[in-house]
């Protein structure tokens, strides 16, 4: 909505100026997108009257105008002849300029005539946006020689306001100014709805009938006689174009410009045109046509509501007149329309009919159904003053506005609410600015509701209204006291967690669909999945039990598209049938392909030793601690600790697994997951080439057992000591039990240790290995000395030949 401020003025009397009252207004809830200076280019144009005007010499087209701008005569060449010797016009002399000339105007010479400037057209100097009609004709009282842009008001500054869909008041003029008023504590006039009304009766020459009242409670309609063709103020015209409305013919300009003013949306029919002359307010029947003021022809439904004559439709409610009864120069009696239609049924037919006018613009947010007789007498008056017609006496209406709904506030929930201390007292100040009639009992203070406000329903409405007009600035900045704590929940933090490690351990995160089909299911021994009622596709109409079957298939997947090597994780939730469903969260990884590629590439594929290497190094990041290995191979790395907590690997799986190369991961005794290779036949039978290596956890154990402290280690600032340490062992001694006994006796200056070598034969007799481990000394505080390392040593050797039999290579 664009609001002149010489239009506000009208109601409130503003003294501050443009920009600081568009800083007090946007404070206090009226939005002011910004403002605009429709005739910042105006300037030098000044009124001038002509003296003459002659054919001009070398062309049919143009004339030839002398004119006075109060510095004596000077000549202009012309385009348009429409000006007589008499009449004065806006003379833009050389120096100045228009808002729709890049350019300040000059004298020169124009088919061998002398032209000082030019004279101007209304749209020349932005009032309409009409040209052909000419030079303009200025009004006889102006002053010859005063400057244009003053004596029309054309200096004016126009708000942009934003209008949400809840404050329809103020899409008007006079909505704002109230609100302005409320806003800067200033006296509002009242609009001049004054009308001088004729003896004759309107009520005795057109009828209203209302067979819809549901879609429109109120109906009036005023009407006018003798109106000659006129012409709009040029303050009017200027007012319309500085909003975005462009002046058309005086009828159609007054209705809207009382719109504009008032909110009310007008619609003139041309009596002569009307069968009856009657209105009829009814439902469309099914198929029923008529053309628009825009030349479409559109058919209705039996829900949308139509205003017809005693014989045809001849205006969609609301939204847009037709063709058969509209207004011309050549009208002369006018049925001028008002009427309150209900949002829902111009919402439904406007987006239907894909039709938006500004009438429906305002009807589909709500209009004030106690303002249809003020818009209307609004509206008589201008078409009168404007045209010269008559206005009959009263009106012919049908239906009438509602009665006033009453919302309660209560002063003390308006301070639990605000946070800061609100009175009843404090609550009626607002509504006598707000000019809202309202009773206070107690604690309670009940208000009277005006039409024009569709967006107070409840008590928060009011309390808004509270804050909105004593300033948000009273509002505190205080941190809301909540019961719940911040930050994620528990189980979805953990998952995150488990992500984290996974993509730090090098994998990408796949997020196939939770859907398998019975060959899935089949492929790892489930039989309590829950089957889907309407499956996206027929073969997958199951919940899935695991991730792997759906991983799997992301490997094929990837191999037909030629990706050589895969490395992907899935943490996501898993089904089965139980009283009632069963859900878990698992977090599955697959690797198959090339552990690198490239010249400097480790030449071999992953395997199930990747794996295991993986789950060590998601269960150590998560704090899980690790009990000592039963038998399994040496590749990779002990775990540090022992407690009824800690993780281990089990027996060997079955099917779907390879014997040798599979395990069940332990958390103390209970059974969290698995981790093996896939049989190669059930790789192939899957379209996958290649070892394929995979495993599965439950989350919800690993969430108990994680750590939920974090120790945060500083970058080391001193060199390490690095010893390289052989030890020839039992073969039946797990390498995870020497590294933690190893790493026991080191105590703290051991920073990192890692086995790096196993080796059988040669010189080491049967029934024995030798395990080789790369160990780094450091302190934090300084640069070790190898006096300091040496002693470690041999304490680690003492140890591990006393409690496991191992002896030092030499």
């Amino acid at each position: 909505m664009k609001v002149p401020l010489s239009w506000l003025r009208e109601f409130v009397p503003i003294e501050l100026d443009v920009e600081a009252l568009a800083e007090r207004i946007d404070a206090h809830g009226i939005k002011v997108e910004g403002i605009e200076r429709p005739w910042a280019g105006l300037e030098g144009v000044v009124v001038a009257k002509v003296l003459e005007v002659r054919d001009h010499p070398n062309s049919d087209k143009l004339c030839v105008a002398t004119v006075d701008g109060g510095e004596g005569p000077v000549q202009v060449v012309v385009g348009i002849r429409n000006m007589a010797p008499g009449d004065l016009v806006p003379w833009a002399k050389p120096g100045s300029r228009v808002p729709t000339l890049d350019v300040p105007l000059g004298a020169k010479p124009l088919r061998g005539e002398m032209s000082n400037g030019m004279l101007c057209s209304p749209r020349e100097l932005a009032i309409s946006h009409e040209h052909e009609t000419g030079i303009l004709i200025l009004p006889d009282e102006l002053p010859v020689g005063a400057d244009l842009k003053s004596v029309l008001g054309l200096d004016d500054a126009v708000l942009d306001i934003e209008v949400e869909p809840n404050r329809p008041d103020f899409l008007s003029v006079y909505g704002v100014a109230r609100e302005t008023s409320s806003i800067l504590g200033l006296p509002l006039a009242e609009p001049d709805t004054t009308v001088e009304e004729d003896g004759e009766r309107a009520d005795e020459v057109a009828t209203v009938e209302l067979r819809a009242p549901d879609g429109c409670p109120i109906y009036l309609a005023r009407v006018l006689r003798g109106a000659s063709k006129g012409s709009t103020p040029l303050w009017a015209q200027a007012r319309l174009t500085a909003v975005g409305m462009r002046p058309l013919a005086p009828i159609v300009d007054a209705t809207n410009y009382a719109m504009l003013e008032l909110g009310q949306p007008l619609h003139a029919f041309d009596m002569q045109r009307l069968a009856g002359p009657g209105i009829v307010v009814r439902r469309a029947e099914a198929g029923e046509r008529l053309v628009t003021l825009d030349g479409v022809k559109r058919e209705f439904t039996e829900e949308d509501l139509l205003i017809c004559d005693l014989e045809k439709p001849v205006a969609i409610a609301g939204i847009m007149g037709g063709q058969t009864s509209e207004v011309s120069d050549t009208t002369t009696d006018v049925l001028l329309e008002s009427a309150h239609f209900t949002r829902i049924g111009i919402i439904r037919t406007a987006r239907r009919l894909e039709l938006h006018s500004d009438a429906s613009h305002r009807f589909e947010r709500g209009t004030d159904p106690e303002g249809v007789d003020r818009g209307a007498r609004r509206c008589a008056a201008l078409i009168a003053g404007w045209t010269g017609a008559r206005v009959l006496t009263g009106s012919a209406q049908a239906g009438g506005p509602p009665e006033r709904h009453h919302v309660s506030m209560r002063a003390s929930r308006a301070t639990a609410l605000l946070g800061y201390p609100v009175t009843p007292s404090d609550a009626a100040t607002v509504f006598d600015a707000l000019r809202m009639a309202h009773r206070e009992s107690s604690d309670v203070v009940e208000v009277e509701v005006p039409g024009y406000r569709v967006d107070i329903e409840r008590e928060v409405d009011l309390i808004e209204e509270v804050v909105r007009i004593q300033g948000y600035e009273r509002v505190g900045a205080t941190i809301p006291r909540s019961p719940e704590p911040g930050g994620l929940p528990d189980s979805y933090a953990f998952a995150r967690r488990v992500r984290d490690a996974l993509v730090r351990a090098g994998l990408r995160e796949a997020k196939p669909l939770p859907f398998v089909s019975e060959e899935d299911l089949a492929l790892m021994g489930d039989r309590d999945a829950i089957p889907l009622a309407n499956p996206l596709r027929a073969e997958e109409a199951w919940l899935r039990t695991r991730l792997l079957p759906g991983l799997l298939h992301t490997v094929a997947r990837n191999q037909r598209w030629g990706t050589g090597s895969v490395s992907i994780f899935e943490v996501g939730t898993v089904f089965r049938s139980a009283d009632p469903v069963e859900e878990g969260r698992h977090v599955g990884l697959v690797l198959c392909g090339a552990v690198s590629e490239g010249w400097t590439a480790d030449d071999r594929a992953f395997d199930v030793l990747d794996a295991r290497g993986i789950i060590e190094t998601l269960l150590e990041d998560l704090g899980v601690e690790a009990e000592g290995e039963r038998g399994q191979g040496e590749r990779g790395q002990g775990e540090r600790g022992q407690g009824e907590r800690g993780w281990t690997l089990g027996e060997p799986l079955g099917e779907p697994f390879h014997p040798g190369r599979s395990a069940r991961i332990l958390l103390g005794d209970r059974p969290v997951g698995i981790v093996g290779e896939l049989h190669p036949r059930k790789a192939s039978s899957l379209d996958i080439d290649g070892r394929v290596a995979v495993a599965e956890l439950e989350l919800e154990p690993l969430r108990t057992a994680a750590s939920r402290d974090f120790r945060l280690v500083e970058v080391p600032r001193f060199p390490p000591i690095r010893r390289d340490l052989a030890f020839v062992i039992d073969e039946d001694v797990p390498a995870g039990t020497v590294q933690a006994a190893l790493e026991s006796a080191a105590g703290e200056l051991l920073d990192r240790s890692l086995l790096f070598d196993v080796f059988r034969g040669g010189s080491i007799p049967d029934g024995r290995k030798s395990l080789a481990f790369a160990l780094e000394f450091r302190a934090p505080d300084r640069t070790l000395m190898d006096e300091e390392v040496e002693p470690v040593v041999g304490m680690i050797v003492d140890r591990l030949r006393t409690e496991l039999g191992a002896e030092l290579r030499t």
